[in-house]
């Protein structure tokens, strides 16, 4: 039998209001920075998803459909979809895998990474909003996106 000292111990600690209103503020900005992302990718009919496709080739080129999952938010049939849009574009190109020829790595091309350079251009104001609010808080914003790409359950 256990003591209540012991079950205390091993219950969860209930979310403190803080934490409750980051929920909330994590939410409803995450949807208010998508839509500002995905106006500014519509000028240039991109959609946020395809956006975020170009950005990880632009760092990472050479990537699988799987690679490109992990780093994106569309898998499956939707990323099949963005990339087959990106590709009729010219945006991006595939080509077979230089270590599994049973796979297909996706690469940026020249129109895709100076598409990438304009739309990122258009998005500094928002950038820049990010940056100040996080300067006035006296935040570490690469400290708080590893925090946020290291929630458990999330990745």
């Amino acid at each position: 039998m256990t003591s209540s000292t012991d079950a205390a111990a091993a219950a969860p600690t209930p979310p403190t209001a803080t934490s409750d209103e980051l929920l909330k503020a994590l939410i409803l900005q995450g949807h208010r920075l998508h839509s500002a992302v995905s106006a500014v990718g519509a000028a240039h009919q991109l959609t946020a998803d395809e956006w975020l496709i170009l950005d990880a080739l632009h760092s990472h080129d050479g990537l699988t459909m799987s690679q490109i999952s992990a780093l994106t938010p569309p898998s499956g049939a939707s990323l099949t979809r963005a990339v087959d849009r990106l590709v009729t574009r010219s945006l991006v190109y595939r080509t077979p895998s230089l270590t599994d020829r049973r796979k297909v790595d996706v690469r940026i091309s020249d129109l895709g990474r100076d598409l990438h350079g304009v739309v990122t251009a258009d998005l500094a104001d928002l950038t820049a909003e990010l940056d100040a609010a996080m300067a006035e808080e006296a935040l570490d914003p690469v400290a708080f996106a590893a925090v946020l790409n290291g929630l458990p359950g999330l990745a």
